[in-house]
């Protein structure tokens, strides 16, 4: 017989990756820090812009991220969340910052190219499989 045991919703996870612009005026990327919010809603875009960050790099300022948000579940469970695109900066346009992130960074568990279709385009850049 099947045993099945209920676990409990405890909070949202956002992870991501954020395009930062430097201090000698030059761009990178960073994982961001994992932000954990114990709340039983879906993060608004004003929580998730909040959790955002340099991971404590250092930078004049973060001009965007891809983003995902985890549910968290008691006893360690998750389910990963879609990723998202969010603009930090209002006189920034998305396809520089989409480009920007397209570049990458090994150690992040969220990358550009989990973005959908329609979003990608908008930068001019398509998913090419090998």
């Amino acid at each position: 017989m099947a045993q099945t045991m209920t676990i409990k919703a405890i909070g949202f996870e956002i992870v991501g990756l954020a395009a930062l612009l430097l201090w000698d005026d030059s761009e990178g990327t960073i994982p961001m820090k994992p932000v954990r919010l114990r709340q039983e809603d879906f993060p608004t875009i004003e929580q998730i812009r909040e959790a955002v960050n340099d991971n404590g790099f250092g930078c004049q300022r973060i001009e965007g991220a891809v983003v995902r948000v985890d549910t968290l579940y008691e006893y360690g469970a998750r389910t990963y969340g879609d990723a998202q695109f969010v603009n930090m900066i209002k006189d920034c346009h998305d396809s520089h910052v989409l480009k920007l992130l397209s570049i990458g960074h090994p150690d992040c568990a969220v990358n550009i190219w989990e973005l959908d279709d329609a979003t990608l385009a908008k930068a001019d850049l398509q998913f090419a499989a090998c």
